[in-house]
């Protein structure tokens, strides 16, 4: 059995993560053997990292009760699939420091995205790849990259559902493997 932690990585009024989360869990309510638990960014709601330590270095704990939950959420899953909007040609402010207030939580934890954006959410996905393979994650090479006027409108409906579903799928399909 495989335990899907689905991060929104948006906390945007009318965000566009809340129907990619939709396309999602149409995929993952499919599927036999895998559970999922949603975690949404907004409502944990994390300070931003600034602790003297880092998450990496042996006496780093955690004090603050917020990254507390998202450190147990990130434990208890088997994979962790980030839905991850482009700002600005990167990733959102929180899902980056999401990755930061966390150290061996990381270790070898399967990890993908399903990015969105103008660009299919491409330069947020080299940017995301960089942040979390550097904290040891092991990071899935398909993460799907849905362009607005390609795959989706830019309110999140869909243009092209077949390639969304597809795209979904495939990035799962490695997630659990």
């Amino acid at each position: 059995m495989s335990n899907i932690l689905v991060v929104i990585g948006s906390a945007r009024k009318g965000r566009v993560a809340d129907k990619v989360l939709d396309y999602i869990k149409t995929d993952l309510d499919k599927r036999e053997g895998v559970t999922y638990t949603v975690a949404d960014l907004k409502e944990i709601n994390m300070p931003f990292f600034d602790n003297e330590l880092s998450p990496n270095n042996e006496a780093y704990t955690i004090t603050d009760p917020q990254v507390k939950q998202w450190s147990e959420l990130v434990q208890a899953a088997d994979g962790v699939l980030f839905i991850t909007p482009e700002y600005n040609h990167t990733l959102s402010a929180i899902q980056k420091n999401a990755i930061d207030s966390l150290g061996i939580d990381w270790n070898e934890k399967p990890v993908s995205a399903v990015a969105y954006g103008w660009s299919g959410g491409s330069l947020a996905v080299g940017t995301f790849r960089e942040a979390i393979g550097n904290v040891k994650a092991d990071v899935k090479q398909t993460i799907a990259q849905l362009g607005f006027m390609k795959d989706l409108n830019p309110d999140g409906t869909l243009l092209d559902a077949a390639n969304v579903e597809a795209q979904i799928a495939a990035t799962i399909d490695e997630l659990v493997a």
